[in-house]
């Protein structure tokens, strides 16, 4: 079964990722080349992924 999403659901669904996004890249930001927030080596991968997110 094919389940049709319609526009202001979709619009909806899109502010809350580009929400999620910006919080990420709020709090996984570079301190001096590791993630602030989980110590790994900066950009780190969920860094990378929001960016692309908000990037679309």
């Amino acid at each position: 079964m094919v389940e049709t999403v319609t526009v202001p659901e979709a619009s909806s669904e899109i502010d809350a990722l580009h929400q999620l996004a910006t919080v990420v890249l709020n709090e996984h930001t570079d301190d001096r080349g590791l993630c602030a927030a989980c110590g790994c080596a900066f950009p780190c991968e969920r860094a990378v992924l929001a960016e692309h997110n908000l990037a679309l």
